[in-house]
């Protein structure tokens, strides 16, 4: 599906019916952005909701560590908006390596919960080990030190260990197993979903299934990184694209640019 979440508008015709009213607006999709790119350089930000469309305003985060978090292109001012967006209960971003997929994801629900607006982060990340690396096999300790793995995200945005352990003891922060989720209801929480390319469409039916009252459902991905061949036969993110794009609920955004260095830019001229 040739979808990314945002139009841009750089024709200045284009430009010029939209504001005039005269945009074929009912092509929009729900929850759909609108970037329009003037010959100027000035950039103004809409999106379509409840079959209106409304100019969006300049998001950002409040961390006490980091302080204020501002997006760095256009592609991440309309990801933060989705994510700070009380109307889209499944929230999808896309994009390549270093992106800010998972920066931006980690900030907003870390933000979202010390408003007060969610109770927990509820963080789920498939049992899967990159393609062509052999597992190290079972790992030793309790099931929680089994999963501390999965923390290396939180240790490297939070401000280490210690601060996630606090989430943790404070029950702020819980880490879920994909395998053991079935049978689970999760209220006023963001179920939070890393790596979400190695997932199968009855994966993300499932987790579908466990968003309980109050609750989100926030999923990244790079379909580049798929790590099983079964992921690229039955992929639940791209299942979730086609059927679940424009509808109310549903909100995603596809982040085309590397902005973690220099250096992680130059992953993307190896694809073939």
């Amino acid at each position: 599906m040739n979808y990314n979440g945002y139009r841009i508008i750089s024709d200045e015709k284009e430009i010029a019916d939209f504001y005039q009213g005269e945009y074929p607006v009912e092509d929009i999709l729900e929850n759909e952005y609108v970037i329009i790119s003037g010959v100027d350089g000035k950039e103004d930000f809409y999106c379509k909701h409840n079959n209106e469309i409304i100019s969006v305003e300049y998001p950002f985060f409040y961390h006490d560590i980091e302080g204020k978090i501002k997006p760095r292109n256009p592609q991440q001012r309309c990801a933060m908006d989705l994510l700070l967006n009380p109307e889209s209960k499944i929230k999808l971003l896309r994009g390549v390596y270093g992106s800010g997929k998972d920066y931006l994801m980690r900030y907003g629900a870390i933000n979202l919960i010390e408003r007060g607006k969610f109770d927990k982060i509820i963080f789920v990340r498939p049992n899967i080990t990159v393609a062509g690396i052999p597992d190290i096999g079972a790992l030793p300790g309790t099931a929680e030190e089994k999963l501390e793995w999965c923390l290396g995200p939180f240790y490297d945005m939070t401000g280490g260990r210690e601060e996630t352990e606090k989430m943790l003891a404070e029950e702020k922060l819980e880490i879920v197993p994909l395998g053991f989720i079935r049978g689970r209801s999760f209220r006023n929480s963001i179920i939070y979903v890393t790596e979400g390319q190695n997932m199968t469409t009855e994966m993300v039916k499932l987790l579908i299934g466990r968003v309980g009252e109050g609750s989100e459902l926030w999923i990244n991905a790079d379909n580049h990184q798929v790590d099983r061949k079964i992921f690229e036969n039955d992929n639940g993110i791209l299942k979730m694209m086609d059927r679940l794009s424009g509808n109310p609920l549903f909100g995603y955004v596809y982040l085309p640019t590397t902005e973690r260095s220099e250096v992680a830019r130059l992953a993307d001229l190896l694809d073939d």
